[in-house]
């Protein structure tokens, strides 16, 4: 598949994410909190439940991205987990750093969660298009994956006590209704 195509599929891509993403802030309320549907919805305003939006999106994206060209493409695996840990990781960095500088709100949220998303689909295009294969880091990449995977899988409902996973609002963890 050609660059131009690619990078048109990253841009759908983060558009996906973002709008997407931002409709799993309201899933587990509008389910009726409904338990199951915490696994990929935001179930609080934790910084962890932010990074959780982003990471059920893109990998749902990625899903689709493997049908369409990745099963072709040496460093498609690779690109993923890396665009997943950046994204998610960015979120909580971006977070924390602005919130030192300026008071929290809605639209510097907003700002952080897109920008992150931009990001992590910037570098997957990268790697993705480019000629080095990253095979040695393929097997690095699994183990990554499933990592983030079962963190996101366990700690929707078994959040650590510390400030990743504390509500802002409540001072609680996890499922909070």
């Amino acid at each position: 598949m050609d660059r131009k195509k690619l990078r048109n599929i990253h841009i759908i891509g983060a558009i996906f994410s973002v709008l997407l993403g931002t409709l799993l802030h309201f899933t587990f309320e509008w389910s009726g909190y409904w338990k199951p549907m915490a696994l990929i919805s935001a179930v609080n305003e934790s910084t962890w439940e932010h990074m959780k939006m982003a990471f059920w999106i893109a990998l749902i994206f990625a899903i689709i991205e493997f049908f369409i060209y990745g099963k072709r493409n040496k460093n498609f695996f690779f690109a993923k987990t890396i665009s997943l840990y950046i994204m998610t990781i960015l979120i909580a960095v971006i977070f924390w750093a602005y919130t030192r500088i300026i008071e929290d709100a809605l639209i510097w949220d907003i700002m952080d969660f897109v920008l992150s998303i931009i990001i992590g689909y910037i570098v997957s295009y990268y790697i993705v298009i480019s000629q080095k294969n990253y095979r040695i880091l393929k097997f690095l990449s699994i183990i990554l994956f499933v990592v983030i995977l079962a963190a996101f899988c366990l700690l929707s409902y078994f959040p650590l006590i510390n400030p990743l996973f504390r509500e802002p609002i409540t001072g609680g963890y996890g499922i909070i209704n």
